[in-house]
């Protein structure tokens, strides 16, 4: 981790996202590499589907990534842009976006750069995508991009947010599904980051429902935040376990801890 100089906020070092990040242990890496981008992963599908997105409008993809989301904008008929700050994840972009489109700027256009230094006019955008991107700025940067993006939306346009893992999830939820698997014989380590290579490096700033919201909101946004429990770790165990699962990711309370993944639509105001 960085700090360029004192007028910028700390951030991930982009390098620590590197080429083996994206094809090993970013969510999603086995459709990539199978289908090269074509096939989404279901954090993915749910959020684009949530996002409501429609032929002819401008969409800023934030975090772009491997470049997955651009290939399903660029196929409903949207003007798609894509930032990122890592090399590699731009240039697996781009050969995901060339490998269906010999001249893949048509339709969409990467741009290396910063999520808290935007290089877009004022007013450019319907719709703006932070899948996965929250979780890895810290709070200067978080409050600092979200002011980039009410700037360059247009009026009444929206932002659209998935994070994850729900930090309520990881105090609460995590060490209860830890004592049941621990019961059918499977250790898991007491700190869930360290079932990962590159978390503990790269999730600078996990969220709750509430803390997204408040960001948000602090931001000039007008948000409505909801949980879901994509994985439903509990869908394949026996009879009991599938019914305590589906109350514990159904019915409020138990929802707010048990449901790993953050979903936020927030319209400019």
């Amino acid at each position: 981790m960085r700090h360029s100089n004192s007028s910028k906020p700390f951030s991930v070092d982009s390098s620590v996202y590197d080429k083996n990040y994206y094809l090993s242990e970013c969510d999603g890496y086995q459709e990539f590499i199978a289908s090269k981008g074509q096939i989404l992963p279901k954090r993915l599908t749910l959020s684009l589907e949530c996002a409501h997105v429609r032929s002819g409008m401008q969409v800023l993809d934030i975090g772009c990534g491997r470049g997955e989301s651009l290939i399903w904008l660029t196929n409903q008929g949207t003007k798609a842009w894509g930032i990122d700050y890592s090399e590699s994840a731009l240039a697996l972009a781009k050969e995901a976006l060339t490998s269906i489109n010999s001249r893949p700027e048509s339709r969409c256009l990467l741009i290396a750069a910063n999520a808290c230094y935007l290089p877009f006019a004022d007013e450019s955008f319907d719709l703006v995508l932070m899948l996965d991107v929250v979780e890895h700025l810290y709070p200067q940067e978080l409050e600092r991009a979200l002011k980039e993006i009410k700037r360059v939306l247009k009026c009444k346009g929206r932002l659209f947010i998935h994070t994850a893992p729900n930090l309520w999830y990881y105090k609460f939820g995590y060490p209860i599904y830890r004592f049941f698997k621990q019961l059918q014989g499977i250790r898991l380590p007491e700190n869930p980051r360290e079932r990962f290579h590159y978390h503990q490096r790269v999730h600078v700033n996990e969220q709750s429902p509430y803390s997204i919201a408040r960001v948000l909101r602090s931001a000039g946004f007008q948000p409505r935040v909801w949980l879901t429990d994509i994985q439903q770790r509990w869908k394949h165990d026996g009879v009991l376990i599938r019914i305590l699962g589906w109350i514990a990711t159904h019915i409020c309370p138990f929802n707010q801890v048990f449901c790993g993944d953050i979903f936020a639509e927030a319209q400019k105001v």
